[in-house]
């Protein structure tokens, strides 16, 4: 028999992910020292129970369309959080110690956080592998006993929801193929490796001065950050330029009361942008730690793409559909803002380029979403190892050689649990690139390459974005006349986006 409150329990949720939202802007934006969630969980422990989870699921099969899922959406938040309350307090320690812990660099003492950005700053080899061994130090000293503890505790849990592993459990509730996912970025590995070689490799050697089998994630970081292009990327110019743009849509970010930016650096912020979702579409954070030039605006516009689509989204949309569901979709979003840093007609409309120094930088932009699509090809075939439900131990190897060999340069060892995130969240932006690469297609066909200009453009995606996440990727793409998430035209756009620059 079903005793849940199913309105309660709905209610109660959207206060306790606006709670947590909250507590994770403060933190990681580096407003708050501490991450309190002991608190939180506390008060709203009560929704991740056994039992919440069996009543969930015993609804869900007498319901149909859209109301079965809506109780799916449920049911996944239920679980995801079940096992996060076991382990919640793990996780806030591993925060709290990352905004802690300071090193020694050159003398200087500096925060762990920064050292991502002075990393994309440091133009000497030597110097930046200096900062990853100091960075590798901490880890390996402060930081992964705990991520190991809160894996272990993690599986343990997944088991005790009655799932062989972890991946089973979350392949359950996000109804998701893994495998055939895997399968779809192996093709994309395999047909991209030659023109991937060629192109991103002499970009290294051009840059480094090194070959690509000897470069390092931490040579990366300094490639991408892409200083000569710093004259046309000026921070101060950052927000008009997402303003200008987005008014050619209709939108003017200044009437917008409901997205607060935060472009600050500060101390503890963390280097990772990210957008906070507080209240939707009430109270929407938009976070960048600024490390310099492109990347602040590849950054920025990500969290825009995030910022605008949970602006739009209905207030009258249920808590299902505007805080859970398919977050391929919104990550599709942001990656469509973010792609117009690959767009040549944007980068002379707004960055003022001339025509080869646009088809220059298209280039370039476009290498460095090769090279994260390669990456996230190898974060799948290792999180699947990884959460395979055999013993953690030993995975340093592993870790190394997938992400190595999809990235062809060295990765270290003592990031084989900093660089996972809960969840199997990495098949969210996998999916989210195909969704992206179809959807750029579709408003390329209906309004043109300057499709950023045209106002039926914007109420198209203001309409889109107004059901929240109400539809997966693949629904929405399906309205739009395609027959599935395709893979094969995000291989494609990235092949003929790096052959189609005719200087190599």
């Amino acid at each position: 028999m079903v005793s849940l409150n199913v309105s309660k329990y709905r209610k109660s949720a959207e206060e306790f992910l606006s709670r947590m939202d909250k507590e994770y802007y403060l933190h990681f934006s580096g407003r708050k020292e501490n991450l309190e969630l002991d608190q939180i969980f506390a008060e709203y422990g009560w929704l991740f129970t056994y039992q919440n989870m069996e009543d969930l699921q015993q609804i869900q099969k007498q319901q149909k369309g859209e109301n079965k899922k809506r109780y799916a959406y449920l049911l996944k938040f239920c679980a995801e959080n079940l096992i996060e309350k076991q382990v919640q307090h793990i996780r806030q320690e591993i925060a709290n110690d990352e905004a802690q812990i300071q090193v020694k660099v050159e003398g200087n003492q500096v925060p762990f956080r920064f050292l991502d950005v002075m990393l994309a700053n440091e133009p000497v080899k030597q110097k930046r592998d200096k900062i990853e061994q100091v960075k590798n130090e901490k880890i390996a000293e402060i930081l992964n006993d705990n991520l190991r503890l809160y894996w272990k505790q993690s599986h343990q849990q997944a088991r005790h929801l009655g799932f062989k592993s972890y991946s089973l459990l979350f392949s359950s509730l996000k109804g998701e193929d893994f495998n055939h996912t895997l399968e779809g970025m192996k093709k994309l590995l395999d047909q991209t490796q030659d023109v991937y070689r060629k192109h991103f490799g002499n970009l290294v050697y051009t840059r480094l001065g090194i070959t690509l089998d000897q470069s390092s994630r931490s040579d990366f970081a300094y490639v991408k950050r892409g200083k000569e292009y710093d004259p046309y990327f000026k921070q101060d110019y950052m927000i008009d330029a997402f303003s200008e743009t987005l008014l050619g849509l209709d939108i003017d970010i200044y009437q917008q009361k409901n997205i607060i930016f935060d472009i600050e650096r500060r101390k503890n912020k963390s280097p990772r942008a990210f957008c906070s979702t507080v209240r939707i579409p009430e109270e929407i954070y938009l976070v960048v730690m600024p490390s310099g030039g492109q990347d602040d605006f590849e950054a920025f516009f990500h969290e825009g793409g995030h910022a605008q689509h949970f602006a739009h989204t209905s207030c009258t949309q249920p808590f299902e559909f505007k805080f859970l569901g398919d977050n391929a979709v919104t990550e599709g979003f942001a990656f469509l803002l973010e792609s117009l840093m690959q767009n040549r007609w944007w980068l002379m409309d707004f960055i003022k380029m001339s025509p080869d120094a646009a088809d220059q930088f298209c280039y370039f932009s476009n290498l460095l979403k090769l090279w994260y699509c390669r990456r996230y090809a190898g974060k799948l075939e290792y999180e699947l190892l990884l959460h395979d439900g055999s013993p953690i131990a030993g995975r340093e190897k592993d870790y190394c050689q997938i992400l190595g060999r999809a990235c062809n340069m060295s990765y270290s060892p003592q990031s084989y649990m900093t660089d996972v995130d809960p969840g199997f969240y990495c098949t969210n932006y996998i999916r989210a690139w195909s969704f992206e690469a179809q959807l750029n297609q579709y408003l390329c066909t209906e309004y043109g390459n300057r499709w950023y200009s045209n106002r039926r453009a914007g109420n198209f995606l203001k309409e889109v974005w107004s059901y929240g996440q109400k539809y997966d990727a693949a629904e929405i793409l399906e309205q739009l006349g395609f027959k599935q998430l395709d893979t094969d035209l995000l291989i494609d756009s990235l092949l003929s986006s790096v052959k189609s620059y005719k200087r190599l």
